[in-house]
Protein backbone atom coordinates (compact mmCIF):
# COMPACT_ATOMS: atom_id res chain seq x y z
CA UNK A 1 0.00 0.00 0.00
CA UNK A 2 2.77 2.16 0.67
CA UNK A 3 4.03 1.60 -2.58
CA UNK A 4 1.08 2.58 -4.24
CA UNK A 5 0.75 5.88 -1.90
CA UNK A 6 4.19 6.95 -3.73
CA UNK A 7 3.76 6.14 -7.18
CA UNK A 8 0.25 8.30 -6.72
CA UNK A 9 1.98 11.38 -5.24
CA UNK A 10 4.70 10.99 -7.26
CA UNK A 11 2.57 10.46 -10.48
CA UNK A 12 0.42 14.08 -9.15
CA UNK A 13 3.85 15.64 -8.74
CA UNK A 14 5.16 15.03 -12.25
CA UNK A 15 1.63 16.03 -14.08
CA UNK A 16 1.37 19.32 -11.99
CA UNK A 17 5.13 20.25 -13.81
CA UNK A 18 5.36 21.95 -16.79
CA UNK A 19 9.23 22.67 -17.74
CA UNK A 20 7.86 24.97 -19.96
CA UNK A 21 6.32 27.08 -17.39
CA UNK A 22 2.20 27.44 -16.74
CA UNK A 23 1.59 29.62 -19.42
CA UNK A 24 0.35 31.76 -17.62
CA UNK A 25 2.29 35.19 -17.89
CA UNK A 26 2.03 37.53 -15.95
CA UNK A 27 4.76 40.54 -16.78
CA UNK A 28 5.70 38.66 -19.78
CA UNK A 29 8.68 36.22 -19.98
CA UNK A 30 11.22 35.37 -22.60
CA UNK A 31 10.18 33.72 -26.00
CA UNK A 32 11.51 34.00 -29.24
CA UNK A 33 9.84 35.87 -31.76
CA UNK A 34 9.89 36.06 -35.97
CA UNK A 35 11.60 38.74 -37.51
CA UNK A 36 9.47 39.71 -41.43
CA UNK A 37 10.69 40.81 -44.28
CA UNK A 38 8.32 41.89 -46.71
CA UNK A 39 9.18 39.77 -50.13
CA UNK A 40 9.74 42.77 -52.26
CA UNK A 41 12.71 44.17 -49.76
CA UNK A 42 14.96 41.45 -50.51
CA UNK A 43 15.60 42.40 -53.68
CA UNK A 44 16.22 46.14 -52.36
CA UNK A 45 20.02 45.81 -53.40
CA UNK A 46 22.55 48.63 -53.51
CA UNK A 47 25.71 50.16 -53.14
CA UNK A 48 25.87 52.58 -49.98
CA UNK A 49 28.82 54.54 -48.59
CA UNK A 50 31.38 52.66 -46.06
CA UNK A 51 29.84 52.60 -42.94
CA UNK A 52 30.45 50.26 -39.61
CA UNK A 53 29.78 46.75 -39.25
CA UNK A 54 27.04 45.44 -37.24
CA UNK A 55 27.17 42.20 -37.20
CA UNK A 56 30.49 40.32 -38.46
CA UNK A 57 30.63 37.10 -40.46
CA UNK A 58 32.75 35.43 -43.52
CA UNK A 59 35.96 36.89 -44.58
CA UNK A 60 37.31 36.81 -48.34
CA UNK A 61 40.71 38.75 -49.17
CA UNK A 62 41.49 38.75 -53.10
CA UNK A 63 44.93 40.97 -53.19
CA UNK A 64 44.61 43.90 -51.60
CA UNK A 65 40.84 43.87 -51.13
CA UNK A 66 39.23 42.66 -48.25
CA UNK A 67 35.27 41.76 -48.29
CA UNK A 68 33.45 41.06 -45.18
CA UNK A 69 30.03 40.08 -44.85
CA UNK A 70 27.48 41.77 -42.38
CA UNK A 71 25.47 39.28 -41.82
CA UNK A 72 21.86 39.60 -43.23
CA UNK A 73 22.94 43.03 -44.11
CA UNK A 74 25.23 42.92 -46.83
CA UNK A 75 29.18 43.08 -47.53
CA UNK A 76 32.10 45.67 -46.77
CA UNK A 77 34.65 46.22 -49.44
CA UNK A 78 37.83 47.36 -47.77
CA UNK A 79 41.27 48.20 -49.20
CA UNK A 80 44.06 46.81 -47.42
CA UNK A 81 46.72 47.79 -49.43
CA UNK A 82 48.54 49.68 -45.84
CA UNK A 83 47.33 46.35 -43.44
CA UNK A 84 47.40 48.91 -40.52
CA UNK A 85 45.80 51.55 -42.02
CA UNK A 86 42.49 49.80 -44.25
CA UNK A 87 40.39 51.79 -45.85
CA UNK A 88 36.67 51.36 -45.98
CA UNK A 89 35.42 51.97 -49.42
CA UNK A 90 31.61 50.87 -50.43
CA UNK A 91 29.11 48.66 -48.17
CA UNK A 92 27.04 46.20 -50.59
CA UNK A 93 23.35 46.25 -48.94
CA UNK A 94 22.36 42.98 -49.86
CA UNK A 95 19.38 41.89 -47.21
CA UNK A 96 19.46 38.44 -45.65
CA UNK A 97 23.20 37.45 -46.88
CA UNK A 98 25.43 35.22 -45.08
CA UNK A 99 27.98 34.08 -47.52
CA UNK A 100 30.45 35.36 -50.32
CA UNK A 101 32.92 34.30 -52.26
CA UNK A 102 34.92 35.51 -55.17
CA UNK A 103 36.52 34.05 -58.77
CA UNK A 104 38.32 36.77 -60.83
CA UNK A 105 36.92 40.07 -60.28
CA UNK A 106 33.43 38.52 -59.28
CA UNK A 107 31.94 38.81 -56.53
CA UNK A 108 28.97 35.62 -55.43
CA UNK A 109 26.43 36.29 -52.19
CA UNK A 110 23.71 34.82 -51.39
CA UNK A 111 20.44 37.00 -50.95
CA UNK A 112 17.99 34.90 -49.10
CA UNK A 113 17.08 31.89 -51.92
CA UNK A 114 19.00 33.93 -54.89
CA UNK A 115 22.95 34.14 -55.86
CA UNK A 116 24.13 37.40 -56.83
CA UNK A 117 26.98 37.78 -59.22
CA UNK A 118 28.68 41.36 -58.56
CA UNK A 119 31.50 42.76 -60.85
CA UNK A 120 34.08 43.81 -58.53
CA UNK A 121 36.91 45.20 -60.79
CA UNK A 122 36.29 48.77 -59.23
CA UNK A 123 35.83 47.62 -55.76
CA UNK A 124 34.64 51.59 -54.88
CA UNK A 125 31.58 50.79 -57.53
CA UNK A 126 30.66 47.36 -57.69
CA UNK A 127 28.14 46.34 -60.08
CA UNK A 128 25.40 44.01 -59.92
CA UNK A 129 26.38 41.34 -63.24
CA UNK A 130 23.10 38.51 -62.41
CA UNK A 131 20.57 37.14 -59.80
CA UNK A 132 20.18 33.42 -60.35
CA UNK A 133 16.47 32.55 -58.42
CA UNK A 134 16.00 30.22 -55.91
CA UNK A 135 19.36 28.63 -56.35
CA UNK A 136 19.27 27.70 -52.84
CA UNK A 137 16.63 25.68 -51.00
CA UNK A 138 13.77 27.66 -48.72
CA UNK A 139 14.74 27.16 -45.23
CA UNK A 140 11.94 26.95 -43.15
CA UNK A 141 11.65 29.19 -40.59
CA UNK A 142 8.56 28.36 -39.50
CA UNK A 143 10.26 27.46 -35.62
CA UNK A 144 12.90 29.07 -34.50
CA UNK A 145 15.82 27.42 -33.70
CA UNK A 146 15.54 26.05 -30.71
CA UNK A 147 13.07 23.25 -29.08
CA UNK A 148 11.63 23.23 -25.94
CA UNK A 149 10.10 26.67 -25.71
CA UNK A 150 7.81 29.48 -25.87
CA UNK A 151 7.46 31.64 -29.18
CA UNK A 152 5.26 33.25 -31.25
CA UNK A 153 2.91 32.03 -33.92
CA UNK A 154 4.14 32.56 -37.44
CA UNK A 155 2.00 35.29 -39.01
CA UNK A 156 2.43 34.62 -43.17
CA UNK A 157 0.11 37.62 -43.60
CA UNK A 158 3.08 39.99 -41.85
CA UNK A 159 5.83 38.43 -44.91
CA UNK A 160 8.72 35.96 -44.97
CA UNK A 161 10.02 34.78 -41.42
CA UNK A 162 14.01 35.02 -41.90
CA UNK A 163 15.03 34.97 -38.51
CA UNK A 164 14.14 34.96 -35.04
CA UNK A 165 14.86 36.62 -31.50
CA UNK A 166 14.38 36.83 -28.33
CA UNK A 167 12.18 39.31 -26.44
CA UNK A 168 9.89 39.99 -23.73
CA UNK A 169 6.17 38.55 -24.93
CA UNK A 170 3.27 38.69 -22.87
CA UNK A 171 1.38 35.79 -24.12
CA UNK A 172 2.96 33.88 -27.00
CA UNK A 173 0.90 31.04 -28.46
CA UNK A 174 3.09 28.40 -29.56
CA UNK A 175 6.10 26.35 -27.93
CA UNK A 176 7.88 23.38 -29.55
Amino acid sequence: MRNFTFLVSLFLLLQSCDPLGSGSWSGGQQAYVPVYVKPENLTAISVQSAKAITKPGKVYVKGNLLLQNDVNTGVHLIDISNPSQPVKLAFLNVPFSTEISIKDNFLYVNNFNDLLVFNISNPSSPSLVKRLEDVFPYHNNEYPPVSNTYFECVDPSKGIVVDWKLATVTDPKCRR
